[in-house]
């Protein structure tokens, strides 16, 4: 079964479901810290997260290597495995809540393996989308990135649809047999282990790369400070609970909007301008939430910050594909491993720094100022033009 549009379609669906995987265990966070079912307490809960973000490092950084050797197909199937495994198990520790001294340490294996699973998928899916067009590498890239947006939207709403926080193992166990059945389709494919996802003999990352790959760790940083610490930032501005909850929605929106709109418009508008001063229109934002605490305006501040950032990670990796053919799925890799990175460091520094709020959005500012002064580095005799 090779029909290319089939192919495509559960590329798609996998890039859709493996986000919908990926934030199962913040969903279930209710669930986990109820002293009825897990009984973790919020420091527990906080250090749940660790090992999820450094095993997405380590995967990022190694699949390039693994799928070079074994083909996509094959590191993608493992990758969605070892999700599947940790979510399989989750659901079966519905059964064993009694157990309440080793669930700590059986989630903390269970967190690493969807790290590791998500850290493979996802660095192999890009490369993987965007060879299954002939043109619109990054669009197909944006797109893809878009899904796994939505599907990390999901996870949080199914949860909130199943009401009653004891119902929480229906959650794993939907998502389980959804999965599993896609995986079983995709493994009836024949994928071809193309020039995407193969790496030079003797293998040098270019100078360049190095340079997407810091500004990618400072956009993790911007985007883990808004994303992880988004309510406690717009709380300090006066807004109350809810309204801070509905900034974050909002944040998140922005991005997923920008990703989906740049995928379309760019086949058919050259966007490379509006990707390059992105980053100034995001700390431009970014004061404006310093000057003008009004609570409409915030909102709105919030909405616009997140559409703004939206094409700046995955538009770089469609950029340093189309920029090192050679290098595509270590292009993949090596910059969702810097998204990490620049994420783990803000979501296990910046609590030490909520008195500061100001201060850290002045720092966010600058950031985004470097940002766009490396992507006009990055410019020079580039082919932009042919990635937007």
């Amino acid at each position: 079964m090779n029909n290319r549009k089939i192919i495509i379609a559960v590329v798609y669906l996998l890039a859709f479901l493996a986000g919908v995987n990926f934030v199962i265990f913040p969903a279930l966070g209710t669930a986990f810290t109820d002293p009825s079912l897990f009984a973790l307490s919020s420091s527990q809960f906080g250090k749940l997260f660790i090992p999820q973000v450094l095993c997405i490092i380590v995967a990022c950084l190694g699949a390039p290597i693994l799928v070079n050797k074994w083909g996509p197909q094959i590191i993608l199937s493992l990758g969605v495995l070892l999700m599947l495994v940790s979510t399989g198990s989750l659901w079966v520790l519905h059964y064993f809540l009694v157990e309440k001294k080793l669930l700590f340490s059986v989630l903390m294996v269970l967190v690493a393996f969807t790290g590791t699973g998500f850290g493979l998928s996802i660095t192999t899916l890009n490369p993987l989308a965007a060879s299954l067009f002939e043109k619109g590498n990054t669009n197909a890239i944006l797109i893809l990135q878009f899904l796994v947006g939505l599907g990390t939207s999901t996870s949080p709403l199914m949860m909130n649809l199943l009401g009653d926080v004891g119902n929480w193992m229906y959650l794993p166990g939907s998502i389980f047999v959804v999965i599993s059945l896609v995986l079983i389709v995709f493994l009836f494919f024949k994928i071809e282990k193309g020039s995407f996802f193969k790496l030079p003999d003797h293998v040098r990352i270019p100078e360049k790369l190095w340079v997407f790959f810091i500004a990618i760790i400072l956009y993790g940083c911007v985007e883990g400070t808004f994303g992880s610490f988004g309510g406690i930032i717009l709380k300090s501005k006066g807004l109350d609970n809810s309204e801070a909850s509905i900034g974050l929605s909002l944040f998140w929106a922005g991005i997923a909007l920008n990703r989906l709109l740049f995928g379309v418009f760019s086949k058919i508008f050259d966007l490379s301008l509006f990707f390059l001063y992105a980053p100034v229109a995001v700390g431009i934002m970014i004061i404006l939430l310093l000057v003008y605490p009004h609570v409409h305006l915030l909102l709105f501040m919030m909405l616009m910050i997140g559409f703004c950032m939206g094409s700046i990670f995955p538009g770089s990796i469609g950029w340093g594909t189309v920029e090192f053919p050679a290098y595509s799925v270590l292009v993949s890799g090596f910059l969702m491993a810097a998204n990490q990175i620049g994420t783990g460091i803000v979501t296990n520094v910046l609590g030490s720094f909520s008195g500061y709020i100001n201060e850290v959005l002045q720092i966010l500012t600058v950031l985004m100022m470097i940002i766009c002064g490396l992507f006009f580095y990055l410019k020079r005799n580039s082919k932009i033009k042919d990635a937007f």
